[in-house]
C-alpha cells in the first residue's frame, strides 16, 4: 500500500532522526507508529485462564489466618459436613 502524506518541517526532521536512530526506513517507522497507537491485545496464558476459572467457580477461597494453621488445622476448621 502506498500512502502520500504532508508533514511540516518539524515532523520531517523528527522522522529523519528516527530513521537514523532506529535504523529503519520510513515504511517501517510508520508501521511501528501504527502498532504503538493501537492497544495491544494480550492473550491470557493457560495459567491465567485456569486461575480465572477457579476463581469464578469458587474453587479458590481463603480462611482466617491462624498461627500454625498447617499444624493445628483440625482445631480451627469445621468438619461437621464431613460426618
Amino acid at each position: 500500500m502506498q500512502i502520500t502524506i504532508e508533514l511540516d518541517k518539524q515532523h520531517i526532521q523528527r522522522l529523519h532522526e528516527q530513521e537514523g536512530k532506529l535504523k529503519k526506513n520510513i515504511s517501517e517507522l510508520v508501521a511501528l507508529a501504527i502498532d504503538e497507537a493501537f492497544p495491544k491485545k494480550t492473550e491470557q496464558t493457560e495459567g491465567e485462564k485456569s486461575y480465572q476459572l477457579m476463581l469464578q467457580s469458587g474453587f479458590i477461597g481463603c480462611v482466617e489466618n491462624h498461627e500454625n494453621l498447617s499444624e493445628n488445622y483440625k482445631e480451627y476448621l469445621d468438619w461437621s459436613h464431613k460426618i
